[in-house]
Formats: structure tokens, sequence, C-alpha cells
């Protein structure tokens, strides 16, 4: 019995390890968002597949703080961003965001159930390049 417990773990390290190290490392193949508009709708979906911009935007969100706390804001997203990953052997997987640039704030869109503050310099960044692509 012992025997077997043992067995299991290590299949699971090794079954958890691989798929972490798939994806370690690894930057968005392609970022989609959408800006609010002035009338309170959202603009058509936008693509960024520029590795570099890509490449980028991630390392701002790695430097993001997230708590495990819902966004306090009422409001809609300035911006709602999409990260998608490719991994070569495993499948794609997306992460949602939401942007709110006021209150300096980024987090989940839905739930709503994390969050973390940005800098002033992330904030520039965003903008900068969500709006350059508009």
């Amino acid at each position: 019995m012992k025997r077997m417990l043992i067995g299991c773990v290590i299949w699971m390290g090794f079954l958890l390890g691989g798929c972490a190290s798939s994806e370690e490392n690894l930057d968005p193949s392609r970022i989609l968002y959408q800006t609010l508009e002035v009338d309170g709708d959202y603009g058509a979906t936008r693509i960024i597949t520029d590795a570099e911009t890509s490449a980028q935007l991630d390392r701002a969100t790695d430097e993001v703080e997230w708590e495990d706390q819902p966004v306090p804001i009422k409001r809609e997203p300035d911006v709602k961003v999409t990260f998608v990953y490719t991994p070569e052997d495993a499948p794609e997987r997306s992460l949602d965001f939401g942007i709110w640039y006021e209150e300096q704030m980024m987090g989940g869109i839905d739930p709503r159930d994390s969050r973390g503050e940005l800098k002033s310099d992330q904030v520039t960044l965003f903008q900068e390049v969500f709006d350059e692509y508009e």
C-alpha cells in the first residue's frame, strides 16, 4: 500500500512537472482586446500578434501583485484583454483580464474574483500599446 502511494506521488510529480515546464517562460502567441468606446459599448476585437509587443505586455502583467479579492469597481473595464498561449505540447489556453486605467487596476472580468494594482508606468504602457493598435 505504501509503495503504491509513493508511486502515485511520483507519477503526479512527473505529470505536474511536465505540464508546468511546457508553459514556463512562454509568451502569448496573440493578444486579443476590445476598448470601451465613449458610447459605452466595446469596439471591434483587435489582435496583437507582434512577438515583441506580446512579450512586453506579458512581462508587465507578470509584475502585477495579484490578490484573491474581488474587483471593487462597478463600471466596465476600459479594456478587455485576452492573452492566448499556445504551447507546443499542450492545448491552447487563454487568460482574460479587464484593465481600469483611472483606478490603476487589472483584474478578472468573468468572474471578477481577483485583482492587482497597476503602477503608473504599467498603465502608460497599456494605454500606449492599445491606443497604437486602434
